[in-house]
């Protein structure tokens, strides 16, 4: 198809290059004389079978809808499904969760020993990932998963005390909690060491 377009161009410019070489040879020589009506209509004839000689295009097809270019991928299905497995989230108190790590196992009762370290300066006056802020006095401690509120009794060399989890911490792998000042001060314990726990319950 596209070889007959071509060739009826190149007929039809021929044509034209003959009609304007004629037509300047005889200017030139003042034998000009422009082709009568029945030469134009001739030359006519001459390019119109020309054209008559190439295929003519198909008919333009209608363009597909765009329901008709995609099929239903069944995401939708498939999430309706999901959603109507997934149960609500319950929110439990500090005093139903109290004893119980994140996972909802129930921690140990009995008394246990772990490596802790203690914060305090230069953290007075921030505010504790539990709530309220934290003081030189504060009985506290941090713990990475035991619910806030949860009141751990501590002894360390013969003294005891109660503190309460309202910070995270320790992130340093190797250490189970993180001394509040208030807590450490009780225990007179400084630096990292091993001191005896057990989780009370409220």
């Amino acid at each position: 198809m596209k070889v007959a377009s071509e060739r009826t161009a190149g007929i039809r410019a021929g044509v034209s290059a003959l009609l304007v070489a004629a037509t300047v040879v005889g200017v030139l020589t003042g034998t000009a004389m422009f082709p009568s009506r029945a030469a134009q209509a001739q030359m006519a004839e001459v390019a119109q079978a020309a054209g008559a000689a190439t295929p003519s295009l198909p008919p333009a097809v209608e363009q597909p809808r765009a329901d008709e270019l995609r099929t239903p991928s069944g995401i939708e299905t498939a999430d309706a499904k999901a959603s109507a497995r997934r149960k609500p989230t319950v929110i439990r108190s500090a005093r139903a969760t109290a004893g119980r790590t994140s996972g909802g196992r129930r921690a140990p009762r009995g008394w246990q020993s772990a490596r802790v370290s203690w914060y305090g300066p230069g953290f007075y006056g921030h505010t504790m990932a539990g709530g309220g802020n934290l003081t030189p006095t504060s009985m506290v401690v941090a713990h990475r998963s035991l619910p806030f509120g949860t009141r751990i009794e501590f002894s360390y060399k013969g003294r005891k005390c109660v503190a309460v989890v309202r910070d995270r911490g320790p992130f340093v792998a190797g250490r189970v909690f993180d001394l509040g000042p208030g807590t450490a001060k009780a225990l007179r314990f400084s630096g990292v060491g091993t001191v005896n726990y057990r989780i009370l319950s409220r």
